[in-house]
């Protein structure tokens, strides 16, 4: 192949990188297409609406785990052709909600996300949330798919939980 052909077959590879998959890169972040770096376990209970797409996604917990293993870590970004709006980005913790103790760390995996994303290379990522934040889409997300829901709506850990950008937990996700 000539250097315009290989120049050519780049080109179009590159095309093809969705915005999040670009911003993750420049993070330091490994990419994956649709949401395919979520443990099988948890895809099923992330989904999306029908006119919505998930363009790709990272492991950011496992991105992290050598480097920061006493962090408490987020574990999931995910990209979104949403449509008219364009791509945003949201976060997904899965993470037990069987006491109200929970409650504080998934606060403190929020806390180090939201530092993450004030970062100079996650500037990518961060305008995709902020994206998703101005369409009106919830940024973050808490998903608790097994065991029991023990912080119950009205409560002050849930009044937290919405102080900080996030709902009460849940069992399934459509964003």
């Amino acid at each position: 192949m000539n250097t315009a052909g290989r120049q050519t077959k780049k080109s179009r590879q590159q095309a093809q990188k969705s915005g999040f998959y670009a911003a993750a890169e420049a993070a330091g972040l490994s990419p994956a297409k649709g949401k395919s770096a979520v443990k099988g376990q948890y895809q099923a209970g992330i989904t999306c609406r029908a006119d919505w797409t998930f363009t790709d996604s990272v492991d950011v917990d496992l991105a992290y785990t050598a480097a920061e293993p006493e962090s408490a870590r987020w574990d999931y970004g995910l990209g979104l052709n949403a449509g008219p709006l364009g791509e945003l980005a949201v976060w997904v913790e899965p993470h037990p909600a069987s006491s109200a103790r929970e409650v504080a760390k998934v606060i403190a995996k929020l806390d180090w996300l939201e530092a993450k994303l004030a970062l100079a290379k996650y500037k990518g990522l961060r305008a995709l949330t902020d994206k998703a934040a101005a369409a009106g889409v919830r940024r973050f997300h808490w998903l608790a798919m097994t065991g029991g829901m023990r912080i119950r709506p009205g409560s002050k850990e849930a009044a937290l939980l919405n102080s900080r950008g996030l709902h009460l937990p849940r069992r399934y996700l459509e964003l």
